[in-house]
């Protein structure tokens, strides 16, 4: 980490100059690069239930295959990041172990895709650029390095407003717009995707929940969320089971992944 006012200023400024090209990434890359460590810096632009488009990224090709390719195969869908960039009342930095539900970390999801990137700790700086429903851009510690602490968190909000305008302004130029319009805020892209999946065989409020169960809630917050009984939930649960004909969490996972890859 380069530190020091002078370093920042002077990296800020290069990246200003290249909003709207093709060196933006770089450049941004550097500027974070004078307030805080890190190993990955990774930029997503979410539309919808549309695959989310890596805007830029600095991982060789052998890891980005998890990383990025992966990722944008279908678990994208269950990222806490990604259901930030789709709420519309959210913004600013997210840090994903403040954001994740309660069982995220013994997720399918966290077990089966984010255990295998290798990543300790990740923080987000999440923009709001014409025609883009979010564009997030993390950056990551890997697990043989410590998470992020308070001074860390300190700079971060500190450089937050000016690294989010230019995010902004380049992100949201129209050679970066994405092909298809920004959702409407009704819109629920995992929930109409797991209907698809499903061929009407769920109630919506089985939607709801298995939707929850795959993002990493436990029945008990499945029942907070939804204003319900958790016994309504273990009931639902159960229901939901046996209509797909799976028994755990881990079958679901697998359908769920199974019918995004093949297009769904």
């Amino acid at each position: 980490m380069d530190k020091g006012f002078a370093a920042w200023n002077s990296a800020v400024a290069t990246a200003m100059e290249a909003v709207g090209t093709n060196a933006f990434g770089k450049r941004l890359e550097a500027a974070l690069a004078t307030i805080v460590d890190f190993d990955i810096l990774m930029v997503f632009g979410y539309s919808g239930a549309d695959k989310p488009v890596c805007c830029y990224h600095n991982i060789d090709t052998l890891r980005a295959r998890t990383v990025i390719d992966a990722y944008i195969s279908g678990p994208y869908l269950l990222d806490p990041f990604y259901s930030a960039a789709m709420d519309r009342k959210g913004g600013g930095i997210l840090r994903l172990k403040d954001m994740a539900p309660d069982h995220f970390f013994s997720s399918e999801y966290y077990r089966r895709h984010y255990v295998l990137t290798g990543i300790r700790d990740e923080i987000g700086i999440l923009c709001r650029p014409a025609n883009w429903a979010g564009v997030v851009f993390s950056f990551t510690r890997p697990n043989t390095s410590p998470a992020f602490g308070r001074k860390d968190l300190a700079s971060i909000r500190d450089a937050e407003p000016l690294l989010r305008a230019l995010g902004e302004g380049h992100w949201g130029s129209a050679d970066h717009a994405p092909v298809t319009a920004r959702p409407s805020a009704a819109h629920d892209p995992i929930n109409e995707t797991l209907s698809r999946m499903t061929n009407g065989i769920l109630t919506p409020r089985e939607v709801e929940i298995t939707s929850l169960i795959l993002r990493g809630h436990s029945n008990a917050s499945i029942a907070e969320t939804l204003k319900i009984a958790p016994g309504t939930v273990k009931i639902h649960r159960k229901n939901i089971h046996q209509k797909l004909n799976i028994s755990s969490q881990a079958e679901l996972f697998g359908l769920f992944i199974q019918q995004m890859s093949s297009g769904l």
